[in-house]
């Protein structure tokens, strides 16, 4: 009998799980995969919505309050379990963006640092990248980390103190009565809590009983490649578009990603694995005589205005859902954990919960 079952072990189960857990309850985490094996492990890892000023407050407050404690929880992690979540402040430049006055007041009012850049600083600064012919914005707080050594580094912590883990086991059921969830089923076992928590992603909305209001969350396919190391040394990410690049510590550089709606079908394909590299290559021209050396693909939850469910499901007492960031999960995990477990645990939520309520 635990006091919080966790469905889903990615980066929003582990985080959450490590908020209760420091309150002092009894944790368990269920996950189908091996943890952080989802929209965790295929994420890129940048820590800001890549276009602040066209999403709503509710995604901008919990990216916020995330983002001003990534650092300390990077390293936190990596001083107590070795493992280096390799958090980052790379800075992050901005192309062709159609909406540079939108973002330069958006940046400006939330006192968010950006420089606008000219065609002859751009060429300056950036010389590895293809020669630039209009200006663009650079903004320089932005950082990035490596997803799964974050998944790594919070399980590895988690392990250490006292959370249960039980990896490659779906929760397929969950048994209920009509006020209550009384046990979530896992083959021929049932595992039991006094709260249960959705962290599935997209897969979240199939244990939703019948009787609750369902969740709008849909399945998003992102493809993404993986260029080895080079020798290019300049760290800043690069957004064009709904396209960006992240360079990595160790030299390898990420390219994604892809929007498609393919439901549950996460295989990768030609098509896009091409799209990708000639984006790569066009932009790097270094990148011209390398071929990507890894290629995937993730499903992210989509939900209305991206705007997550970190709530109750009513009418059953004990069931919350925290699911539905779409390409935001890992820039608004460490605040959404913060703001399901405030609910939980009965206390004062830094963040209004409002927004993310089931019924809107």
């Amino acid at each position: 009998m635990f006091d919080f079952l966790i469905i889903g072990g990615g980066l929003l189960g582990l985080l959450t799980a490590k908020e209760l857990q420091q309150a002092g309850a009894k944790v368990a985490v269920v996950d189908k995969n091996s943890r952080g094996q989802q929209a965790t492990w295929a994420a890129g890892g940048i820590l800001s919505p890549m276009r602040p000023w066209l999403y709503s407050e509710p995604v901008n407050a919990i990216s916020s309050l995330s983002q001003s404690v990534y650092q300390q929880l990077s390293t936190e992690l990596r001083d107590q379990t070795a493992i280096d979540p390799e958090w980052l402040l790379s800075g992050m430049l901005v192309l062709e963006d159609n909406e540079l006055p939108q973002a330069i007041q958006w940046c400006e009012q939330n006192n968010s640092p950006v420089e606008v850049l000219s065609v002859e600083e751009l060429n300056s600064q950036f010389e590895h990248l293809a020669p630039f012919t209009e200006s663009a914005i650079y903004r320089p707080d932005v950082a990035t980390i490596r997803p799964h050594k974050l998944s790594a580094a919070l399980t590895q912590y988690l392990t250490l103190n006292g959370v249960s883990f039980y990896n490659d086991q779906e929760v397929t059921k969950l048994q209920h009565t009509d006020y209550a969830v009384t046990g979530a089923e896992i083959g021929k076992t049932t595992l039991s809590a006094n709260e249960y928590i959705l962290c599935g992603g997209a897969w979240s909305t199939q244990l939703v009983p019948k009787l609750c209001p369902q969740p709008d969350i849909k399945p998003v396919k992102g493809q993404m490649i993986c260029f080895p190391p080079t020798d290019i040394t300049n760290l800043c990410m690069v957004m064009d578009d709904n396209r960006y690049i992240i360079p990595r510590k160790d030299k390898r550089i990420v390219v994604g990603s892809t929007r498609e709606y393919t439901q549950f079908d996460a295989s990768t394909t030609q098509a896009a694995f091409d799209e990708l590299k000639h984006f790569a290559q066009q932009l790097y021209p270094d990148l011209a005589s390398i071929e990507p050396d890894a290629h995937w693909a993730g499903l992210r939850p989509a939900s209305p205005n991206s705007i997550p469910y970190i709530c109750r499901v009513a009418p059953l007492s004990n069931l919350s859902l925290n699911a539905g960031h779409y390409r935001n999960g890992i820039v608004t995990a460490p605040a959404s954990a913060e703001l399901m477990s405030d609910i939980l645990l009965n206390r004062r939520c830094k963040i209004d919960p409002t927004p993310y309520q089931l019924q809107r």
